[in-house]
């Protein structure tokens, strides 16, 4: 059973690896901080003071305040090493004066993981998951949008299994109509099992320089390190047609270069992607695709 769960969390933390770079220290539910949505993931995740659909459950609860009515945003990694998987699918909503509030599901995990007892004889086969699950809430006061979410986590190791709970805050301020500014603090509280998930803070700006133009810029600070990471992102978004729009996205995260395009047809329907090079150099680099419908 030791091999079965070492193996397993190996698989996990190799999930994990795809967002940010890993630490001694921030091994828990990777999955919770390895990013979602290709546009964000191709800006950089410079995204706490851009986020505005349902992905900002997972960014910045502030940010749902975006959604005109309903948003359904979802994304897929391709071409993972070592068979890893890794998907997330969120839907956003607008109540009127009640707020807006959103549900998120991400997963993580490698499947087929060969089993073996202590002489390393063969047993089979077993998987390795992680389920997050958030219930997003936000809403306006002027010109400060604040929002809130509560996280689920759920891993399971083969028979091994182990659940947690923890919370994200966030802010949003519209300084201008073409600034604003971002705050979260993510992970507070959050522990899966025994096991504490590291809390990290985020400050963000985003500028909407000239029509089409945005750049931005997420600084974050992780529980337990001494450094900061910095995210840096950027997008041109055009109408070549009318009712169609292209976009070109590119960003660095952490020292390593992302970049991505997308398509919306009528302002409802986005296809974007993403190509990531991951934090740890020995995972190589993957694809991310998100489908986004909006009304």
């Amino acid at each position: 059973m030791k091999l079965v769960i070492f193996a397993g969390l190996l698989s996990i933390l190799l999930v994990g690896g795809s967002g940010l770079a890993l630490a001694e220290d921030n091994h828990a539910f990777t999955t919770f901080r390895a990013g979602v949505g290709a546009r964000a993931l191709a800006m950089g995740g410079a995204y706490t003071a851009v986020a505005d659909d349902a992905t900002a459950g997972y960014w910045n609860p502030a940010g749902l305040t975006g959604i005109e009515r309903f948003n359904l945003s979802s994304m897929i990694a391709a071409n993972m090493s070592y068979d890893r998987q890794y998907n997330y699918v969120a839907l956003g909503y607008n109540f009127g004066r009640a707020g807006w509030g959103a549900f998120s599901w991400v997963n993580g995990g490698i499947n087929d993981i060969s089993k073996t007892d202590g002489e390393f004889h063969p047993l089979g086969t077993f998987n390795a998951d992680e389920h997050g699950f958030l219930f997003s809430y936000g809403n306006k006061m002027n010109k400060l949008n604040v929002g809130m979410t509560f996280k689920v986590g759920y891993q399971k190791i083969d028979t091994y299994s182990k659940t947690g709970v923890g919370f994200d805050v966030g802010l949003k301020y519209l300084l201008t109509d073409n600034v604003h500014l971002g705050v979260t603090a993510r992970d507070l509280g959050t522990k899966i099992g025994r096991d504490e998930v590291p809390a990290n803070f985020n400050l963000g700006i985003a500028a909407f320089a000239f029509e089409g133009f945005t750049f931005a810029a997420d600084v974050q600070k992780i529980q337990h390190r001494s450094n900061a990471i910095v995210h840096l992102g950027s997008e041109y978004d055009y109408e070549f047609a009318t009712n169609y729009f292209g976009a070109v996205r590119a960003g660095v995260n952490d020292g390593k270069f992302t970049v991505g395009a997308g398509l919306t047809v009528m302002g409802k329907y986005s296809l974007d992607y993403a190509y990531v090079t991951e934090a740890e150099n020995f995972l190589g680099e993957n694809h991310r695709v998100s489908l986004t419908l909006s009304f």
